[in-house]
């Protein structure tokens, strides 16, 4: 009897299932889901580009039948994440160019971050490597990324619709694209134009250039009179100076379109693979390269359509890197402007001063001048607890072991400069943060960073913040002073005695380390007679 009774049960479950794919199907147009209607007839708010789709061609299931069991045979509650994005958002005649995209984007790989933590960790031997985090296993470096970084990338799988805050993450399609929450009889709406918001969960941390554009500073101690604002997760900070794009009504994806955020379909190895925008491709140097709006990519124009940007006649600007259009950017009477796609608001983009131009400059990246400050934590401790207990973020389940973190001074000031050697045999002066200067596992590391924290000013450092100043040159703060003839230095930190070098420092005074000092392959600190050249430069 007992065989019988499995029998006819498994016999029923595949008589669902098989009328739920004959349902989906025969048809899914609007007019046929008679069943959808006859439960969720009160349902609004479904965005004009969506509304005219069926609920099955996003949803699946069985939209014929008006049987709950049958009607929800295979149904995507949520669609749009990364293991089903193929199935639903990239299906055939929607978004289907896009999967690829998706998946080999450096925002769903973390190639980056894995690549780095397992170097760190000894784990391998480059900290450029193809590691997705879909690999990760149970390793020390691994069980730390599980239990502390696993869940800011795209593929971590969104469970609920919202509400969409400073902890909103992952989502695949929808950790961008997901415009508000649902209610019971209000259906969640999708917008080409992601907030600022949603880039939040996992860009408030690490290089926290979701803090940083709006002026928010990490910090310890006394805030003093300053403005404080306490994030979701628990971390406090305080009103500084933000980035002037964002002042003036600019938001991220004014600056960061579809092709970049997306990707191209190549895997990218670290961010800056991935990442085409250059200052100066808004603020030209030279002539403006511009692209018809006939000659836009279908992508680009659809963007452009939706965004209200497709006016025939107008040359958009392109990213040189890349080819791709800048669609809320255009030429007009001799000058370059852009249309903020948050604020509606059109205006100027200037070129480069003269200052930037002049001779021994040219390898400067425009940060190394504009950027007001980056954040800098100077010393962590990083350990592993056996006895305690860790969220494993990947498994979504407790895990036996803790890594607890404890952060030393935090400070908010002009970065540090280094070298990044190009492919092509020439260098670019960029900027570099410590990146991790910890204790891990009992043996010390001291790792700068490439960073570019998004506060951007007018103004720039002086001649002297640049050619005098030590946390610059990559000494760490304290005295620097010339007497006529030598140069010498004071540190405000003390020495570690792990190497002989400050506290806050990357090198020590008129000395040097190598690539293997740095987060990246092709970055180094100033090499000694390029410290020197640098000191002799401005009187």
């Amino acid at each position: 009897m007992k065989r019988v009774a499995a029998l006819l049960a498994a016999t029923v479950v595949l008589g669902v299932a098989l009328q739920a794919w004959v349902s989906h199907e025969k048809g899914t147009s609007a007019a046929t889901e008679d069943g959808c209607a006859s439960c969720h007839a009160n349902m609004t708010g479904i965005e004009e580009s969506h509304a005219s789709l069926s609920c099955a061609a996003c949803h699946l299931g069985a939209p014929r039948s008006t049987q709950k069991a049958i009607a929800h045979a295979g149904l995507v509650r949520i669609p749009g994440n990364v293991d089903d994005m193929d199935r639903t958002c990239g299906s055939a005649g929607c978004h289907d160019a896009l999967p690829h995209r998706l998946r080999a984007n450096i925002m769903t790989t973390m190639n980056g971050v894995v690549s780095v933590d397992r170097w760190v960790f000894g784990e391998q031997p480059t900290p450029t490597a193809r590691t997705p985090i879909t690999a990760l296993g149970h390793s020390r470096a691994d069980s730390h990324l599980r239990n502390l970084c696993g869940s800011c990338h795209l593929g971590n799988t969104k469970t609920d619709y919202g509400p969409l805050d400073e902890n909103s993450r992952g989502g695949g399609c929808l950790a961008c694209h997901l415009r508000r929450t649902a209610s019971h009889d209000v259906h969640p709406a999708l917008s080409v134009k992601p907030e600022p918001i949603a880039c939040f969960g996992c860009h408030a941390r690490s290089g926290r250039v979701s803090l940083n554009i709006d002026g928010w500073q990490e910090f310890t101690g006394d805030a003093g009179t300053a403005t404080l604002r306490t994030l979701a997760d628990g971390r406090v900070v305080k009103q500084g100076l933000g980035d002037v794009h964002a002042e003036r009504g600019m938001g991220c994806v004014d600056c960061h379109g579809s092709w970049e955020v997306m990707g191209n379909g190549a895997e990218a190895l670290h961010r800056e693979d991935q990442s085409t925008l250059q200052c100066t491709d808004c603020h030209v140097l030279g002539a403006p390269v511009t692209r018809t709006l006939e000659e836009l990519d279908a992508e680009s124009m659809k963007v452009a359509s939706l965004e209200g940007f497709a006016t025939r006649g107008r040359r958009f600007l392109t990213v040189q890197k890349s080819g791709v259009a800048l669609v809320n950017t255009f030429v007009a009477d001799g000058g370059l402007f852009l249309t903020g796609k948050y604020s509606g608001r059109t205006a100027p983009m200037r070129a480069p001063t003269q200052a930037c131009r002049e001779k021994g400059h040219e390898a400067l990246s425009c940060g190394s001048c504009h950027e007001a400050w980056v954040p800098q934590c100077v010393s962590c401790h990083t350990r592993f607890d056996a006895d305690g207990g860790m969220f494993d973020l990947l498994a979504n389940a407790e895990a036996p072991g803790e890594w607890l973190e404890e952060g030393g001074d935090v400070f908010a000031e002009p970065a540090s400069l280094g070298v990044r050697e190009l492919a092509d045999g020439g260098r670019r002066i960029e900027e570099f943060a410590p990146g991790m200067v910890l204790t891990l596992d009992g043996k010390f590391h001291r790792l700068f960073a490439p960073v570019f924290a998004h506060t951007v000013r007018r103004e720039v450092r002086s001649c002297e913040g640049c050619h005098h100043d030590p946390v610059t040159l990559g000494y760490g703060r304290g005295a620097l002073r010339f007497d006529g003839r030598t140069w010498s230095f004071v540190p405000r930190f003390p020495l570690r005695a792990e190497d002989g070098l400050p506290e806050d420092a990357w090198i020590g005074f008129l000395k040097t380390r190598g690539f293997d000092s740095t987060t990246r392959e092709n970055t180094r600190p100033f090499t000694v007679a390029e410290q020197l050249r640098i000191l002799s430069a401005v009187p």
